[in-house]
């Protein structure tokens, strides 16, 4: 899960939303600039990260040096003052963070550190005034306290800061996504690369004032003179980093840095307070169940502490390698000894715990990342920054999800040691079902949670009960003063009928009533909440926007508000919007033809046609694949398509040309996060490729598909069950969009086009494999289980399901269950991350809608046409394998006949 989407959780209870629709920052103070300046003749612009202000005859460069100025909180409106009053006198434009709580974002724990602790950006036009404006503002704040930004040269003592950027909003297409981008001197539009750390383009040399100065920049590295050598990074946030390094005799060290003024928290502490008072809490807590302090130093204005190093793994790590419940293979003697180690982990814990309570202290922030637990079983306790004193103990203020009480638990769990047991409560569940981050939408969850933690590792019911009880979430008696129809849909979940299609449907029209009542056309910028990806762009895609849930909709014939397609037309006729066929408007235009909007459909076709096909990038998503594949289903009504379909097919080939020869650089190549498989992998090629073929026979395009296809296999690895799964880099992923179910799924529709198929039947049997593993952390189409389900009916429309694949096949949507969320008066589904529902095709409950209609359809009405389209364009658009027995074929037996 992206870390942005813990700010768009903190808007609203049950969806993500923009940060500036929470409660927070409707309460938050708002900046203003210098009141004793006149104002007239400027303009003001403001949205929801940025307040900006120009003299309105102003004429900018597209780029050049910008000043950033950071600010404490408590400093931010003086500092402000000084600098806006400076800017209105020489006719600078300027933006800052709008109020309080935007600037406490910037600079949060958890910001971005390419971007943090920015206040201000003033924008000179030419170097003189850069050196001019640099001077005077130093003059006016130089020294005041604020926070080192990363990505910049800081000039003098702070918090001025100088970086080189746009100041126009550029962007280019790269690698699936719009990136800021900057211009060469020759014209073309290259990514404005922000890293933690101060660079410039190749092109752009340092104004001479600037090198003349070299001590006064800031730059010396913070590690420089430390006493320790770090060896490797572990992590690194906003507030700091955290290394293993070797001390003076050679021994391992965790080293742990706080930046000043930096990754801040709610309660006001900056990561130099947290880390003292880490420090004297680890003291006064000393014992082999508490990680061990060796040393601690300042050096350059940074905080350092060194701790003992832990040998094994954090909880979650140690779950995620241990849990039976990945492997499709596991047997019952499996989950019994996964079940004594987890139960003797949860001991540990609970008496390590336990003791901290009994020397007067609350840990503050227990979850599985702050348990060590060793090769051989042994539990030490990490991170005590919010450790306090128990008589000290206020409500917990930040926590991971899942391990702090939501508002509705019983109050007693709201603080102290109450809250401790919580987290703990929540960590006993989570070795046995990770998604404790569900309770906090759906309180009653807790029981459908733990009957499967039960079942599934046959645990006692009084250990059960205990988890229950520290929990202390509302039970189903608070049902007995809602509506009839809040009672059928709790009874709905509780039930999870699948075994019959009348069942299916049941649950079908329970996930609409929750699209309904989450709709809202009033809002311009979207209809129904998704994933937070729909602020970034527009409110209509196919993935995450309106025109996802209205196909998921229209795909089960359940009811559709008359406004939702009013709301799409307006929303795609905005000027500026994206080409492509999950985030824009192929998408949009694919689904007003398949819904007999022809007219709608013409005019989105015709502004598709006038997109520079150069400009974007070879990702299925948003980029070409996906726009080709769109094209190739309008073809035959305007075959002046026919030339793009060409030099799309003579792109995505150079392309994949430029790519690097995994065998020639790398053994074991791997993809980079997120961007392998299908929708931002060489697979969305291979599928375009092929279906080119379909239609054209050109040999080469089927040599494009399998080159591709390859492409991505060679990126797979062989976990240790055998099955086949995309590697990230040490994380396998067997998922639709970024996993190897993605990537099956083509190889499976490439099979009978092959000279010799055994090595694509070799790999799909692997694959299908993992997408048999009874567990899922989410639920959604693109990274969870719902794109299982469409991975195995594609498989069995094919010929290659056994009845082993079908068991599981059943048994996730089954599994379903777990993450259903009763929503109004119907059933929701949480997104990414499991912090907040989502009614999305991509990762929410129109994802679900369409999965179960793919299920339903297959099991119970397998002639049926429509199933093609469930996954919008990425399924076979004929059945070609009714007409002849391929080379091989896979008897009811599951074994394969060649």
């Amino acid at each position: 899960m992206p870390l942005t989407h813990l700010s768009f959780a903190s808007a609203d209870p049950f969806f993500y939303d923009t940060p500036s629709r929470g409660p927070a920052a409707r309460r938050s103070n708002t900046f203003v600039p210098d009141a004793q300046s006149d104002w007239t003749g400027w303009r003001h612009d403001a949205d929801d990260d940025l307040s900006g202000w120009r003299p309105r005859d102003s004429r900018l460069p597209e780029q050049g040096w910008k000043i950033h100025v950071s600010a404490t909180p408590s400093g931010a409106a003086d500092i402000l003052r000084l600098v806006s009053g400076y800017c209105n006198a020489a006719g600078l434009p300027f933006t800052h963070a709008p109020t309080a709580v935007a600037l406490l974002s910037r600079n949060s724990k958890d910001a971005d550190r390419t971007a943090s602790g920015r206040f201000i950006t003033v924008y000179p036009a030419d170097e003189t005034q850069l050196r001019d404006a640099l001077l005077a503002l130093d003059a006016l704040v130089g020294g005041r306290p604020g926070p080192y930004l990363l990505s910049d040269l800081r000039y003098k003592a702070g918090p001025l800061h100088v970086g080189y950027g746009a100041f126009a909003p550029l962007t280019v297409r790269g690698d699936g996504e719009d990136l800021p981008a900057i211009r060469t001197p020759e014209g073309d539009l290259v990514e404005d690369r922000r890293t933690a750390g101060f660079t410039r383009p190749p092109w752009v040399e340092l104004p001479a004032f600037l090198r003349e100065q070299p001590a006064a920049l800031g730059g010396a590295d913070a590690l420089d003179g430390l006493a320790f050598a770090i060896t490797r990074v572990l992590h690194r946030s906003n507030a700091g980093g955290v290394y293993e390094a070797t001390d003076a005799a050679g021994e391992r060290v965790i080293l742990k840095e706080a930046r000043p003024h930096a990754g801040l928290t709610p309660d006001g502490r900056d990561a130099v307070a947290r880390l003292l008072d880490e420090e004297s809490r680890l003291r006064a807590l000393a014992d082999d169940t508490v990680v061990g302090v060796r040393a601690s130093v300042d050096l350059h204005g940074h905080r350092f502490l060194a701790l003992d190093f832990v040998d094994g793994d954090d909880l979650h790590s140690a779950v995620v390698a241990r849990t039976p419940a990945t492997r499709a293979n596991a047997a019952a003697a499996d989950y019994l000894e996964y079940r004594q180690w987890a139960l003797e982990v949860a001991a540990q814990t609970q008496a390590a715990l336990e003791r901290v309570h009994r020397l007067g202290y609350v840990h503050g922030d227990l979850h599985p990342g702050n348990v060590r637990v060793t090769a051989g079983g042994r539990v030490t306790l990490l991170d005590f920054e919010m450790c306090q004193p128990v008589a000290d103990a206020g409500p917990v203020l930040i926590g991971a999800p899942g391990f702090v009480a939501p508002a509705d638990a019983d109050p007693s769990t709201q603080r102290g040691i109450g809250a401790d047991r919580y987290a703990l409560a929540g960590l006993k569940l989570f070795l046995f079902v990770p998604l404790t981050p569900l309770l906090a939408l759906d309180p009653l969850k807790v029981d459908e949670l733990l009957d499967s933690a039960r079942d599934n590792f046959a645990l006692d019911d009084d250990w059960v009960d205990e988890i229950r009880i520290d929990l202390g979430l509302p039970g189903r008696d608070t049902l007995a003063t809602r509506s009839k129809l809040v009672c059928d849909a709790d009874a709905a979940v509780r039930a999870w009928r699948t075994d019959s299609e009348d069942a299916i449907l049941a649950l079908q029209v329970m996930i609409g009533r929750s699209l309904d009542a989450s709709a809202d056309f009033a809002r311009g910028d979207r209809a129904w909440p998704g994933d937070p990806r729909q602020f970034g762009g527009n409110g209509y895609g196919l993935a995450h926007g309106a025109a996802g849930v209205i196909h998921a909709l229209e795909s089960t014939s359940l009811e559709l508000d008359p406004q939702a397609l009013d709301w799409l037309g307006a929303a795609t006729d905005a000027p500026q919007s994206r080409p492509g066929l999950y985030d824009g408007l192929a998408g949009a235009a694919w689904l007003q033809r398949r819904i007999g909007e022809d007219h709608l459909a013409d005019d989105l076709l015709e502004r598709v046609l006038r997109v520079d096909l150069e400009s974007l990038g070879a990702d299925l998503y948003g980029g070409l694949p996906g726009i080709g594949l769109y094209l190739l289903g309008e073809v035959d009504r305007f075959e002046e398509v026919e030339w793009q379909l060409a030099r799309i097919a003579e792109l995505l080939r150079e392309h994949y040309d430029r790519r690097p020869d995994p065998d020639r650089n790398d053994p074991r190549p791997s993809a980079r996060t997120g961007r392998g498989g299908l929708m931002w992998g060489a697979t969305g090629t291979a599928l375009f490729a092929l279906r080119l073929y379909q239609r054209t026979g050109d040999a080469a395009h089927l040599r494009l598909a399998q080159d591709a296809l390859d492409h991505d296999l060679a990126r797979c690895t062989l976990a240790a069950d055998g099955s086949l799964q995309l590697d990230e880099g040490g994380r396998l992923i067997p998922y639709l969009a970024t996993g190897s179910a993605g990537i099956g799924m083509v190889a499976a529709e490439l099979l009978p086009l092959v000279d010799n198929p055994r090595r694509y039947l070799e790999a799909i049997d692997a694959i299908t494999l993992a997408a048999c593993a009874p567990f899922a952390v989410e639920p959604g189409l693109f990274y969870g289980r719902a794109g299982l389900i469409h991975y195995l009916v594609a498989v069995s429309r094919v010929g290659l399901s056994s009845p082993e694949t079908d068991t599981a096949l059943a048994a996730h949507v089954a599994a379903l269950q777990l993450h259903a969320v009763r929503h109004s008066t119907g059933i929701g589904f949480p997104g990414r991350g499991l912090l907040r529902l989502s009614c999305d095709l991509a990762t929410g409950a129109a994802g679900i809608l369409a999965a179960l209609q793919a299920y339903r359809l297959s099991v119970y009405d397998p002639s049926r046409d429509g199933w093609q389209d469930l996954l919008p364009l990425l399924g076979p658009p004929t059945d070609r394998f009714a007409d002849a027995e391929p080379t091989w074929y896979r008897g009811s037996s599951g074994q394969t006949r060649w």
